[in-house]
């Protein structure tokens, strides 16, 4: 077959594109950085013009024309991971859908129609695929499902290895438009952030293989961390810590016994290092976040270490990590996933870290608590809590009773907020 003749057929504009999604449709995107804008905006400009259309995707870094909906569009947006558009979930103008991770693929396959996907992808090769460069994550099974396959293709997104190829057999709309990906700046460590980088460090054990985000705690464990040895990688995203303790020859996958000599991803968001990191990297692979995030499959790797953040959790050691009361204010990600695969694994650790104190518009507040904000929402349970650190200490909490728990969750929060706590644990009948 000639895919540079079906390549000609259907090449189009993103105006044109966005006219083969029939109304009342779900359309699908990729995350964070693989979000195709130009496709996007298109769809925006035709809000008056369609009906029911609801656009699903998760983490909004980049400043769309979605800023121009208006309250009788025909187009929905329903956005986890709000970051620019965080007030317009909180008050009502987008929709959120709790999905976990994991089970998007499985969701679109049997809850939601996906009609439409559209993708941001890099140019086609000479055996007609295209490569979702950024990430596998859920928009691969998304354009499994779908009616239409629409594509937006840049030289600016690295090729990379993996299950993250679509074929131009399966493409509806190939629309060629360059866009700037978008880059998260380098954060510097604070005092804090390198103690608890140091406690968590502590936990990690040569030839351990580990799952971290982004943020000063990732980048502190990371510095922490450039003392081991033949570390492993199966985690969500690909980031810049990553990159730099491979560069630093700390991660080599050698001892990893599942997947060896590769470092495992479903998505990545960083430095423009981070994406020369990953173009034709054989060494690195972009896989669906319904195998990736698996907690069966986290579970493979022996001595899984996986590091996430809470804003705040209570002393019987549920954690909430997305919402401030009922406000949503992030995305739980695979969060639970990877505490639920790291306690499968032989040898595995789950850490929840994070400072002791959070700032918020009323002044300072403890991030252990004894009761969670009304309405907040549980991400982490408490019986699948494994390990808390703060900049104070460690706390282990996995299989022990609510007295040990707010013991030793007291002992490591803020020496401010101790006697307090200390009080209402004891009004719980928790001590």
């Amino acid at each position: 077959m000639d895919f540079r003749e079906e390549y000609k057929k259907k090449s189009m504009t993103a105006d044109e594109a966005v006219q083969l999604i029939p109304d009342h449709s779900m359309v699908v995107g990729n995350v964070a950085v693989g979000h195709a804008k130009a496709l996007v905006n298109a769809l925006c400009r035709r809000q008056h013009e369609v009906e029911n259309i609801e656009l699903f995707y998760v983490v909004d870094v980049y400043d769309s024309d979605i800023k121009h909906l208006e309250a009788n569009s025909g187009i929905k947006v329903d956005l986890g991971y709000p970051i620019v558009h965080r007030k317009d979930v909180q008050e009502g103008r987008f929709y959120y859908s709790p999905i976990r991770f994991f089970d998007a693929p499985t969701v679109w396959s049997r809850d939601r129609k996906v009609v439409a996907t559209i993708h941001l992808v890099a140019p086609m090769d000479e055996h007609g695929y295209f490569c979702m460069g950024l990430g596998a994550d859920y928009g691969l099974a998304a354009s499994r499902t779908a009616d239409k396959v629409l594509v937006q293709v840049s030289n600016t997104v690295p090729r990379t290895c993996g299950e993250n190829f679509v074929h131009i057999s399966q493409v509806d709309a190939i629309v060629e438009e360059e866009q700037k990906l978008f880059c998260l700046p380098e954060i510097a460590p604070n005092n804090n952030e390198q103690i608890i980088g140091q406690y968590c460090s502590e936990l990690v054990e040569d030839g351990a293989t580990i799952q971290l985000g982004i943020g000063g705690i990732p980048n502190a464990v990371a510095v922490a961390l450039e003392s081991k040895k033949d570390l492993g990688i199966h985690s969500e995203m690909a980031c810049d810590t990553m990159r730099v303790l491979w560069e630093k020859g700390v991660i080599t996958n050698r001892k990893k016994n599942f997947m060896t000599d590769r470092s495992i991803f479903t998505f990545a968001m960083g430095t423009q290092k981070l994406y020369d990191w990953i173009k034709n990297n054989p060494s690195i692979e972009f896989l669906s976040v319904g195998f990736v995030n698996d907690p069966y499959v986290i579970g493979l790797n022996d001595n899984m270490v996986s590091i996430n953040g809470a804003l705040e959790i209570d002393l019987t050691g549920q954690a909430c990590s997305e919402s401030l009361g009922p406000l949503q204010y992030t995305h739980p990600g695979g969060q639970l996933d990877f505490v639920n695969g790291a306690y499968r694994s032989k040898g595995g650790k789950s850490i929840l870290a994070f400072e002791s104190v959070a700032n918020s518009p009323q002044g300072p507040v403890s991030r252990i608590t004894w009761q969670l904000k009304p309405g907040a929402v549980v991400t982490t349970p408490r019986v699948d809590t494994d390990i808390v650190i703060t900049e104070f200490g460690i706390a282990k909490v996995k299989g022990q009773p609510v007295n040990k728990r707010a013991k030793a969750l007291i002992n490591i929060a803020h020496p401010n907020y101790r006697d307090e706590l200390t009080f209402q644990a004891k009004k719980l009948n928790l001590l």
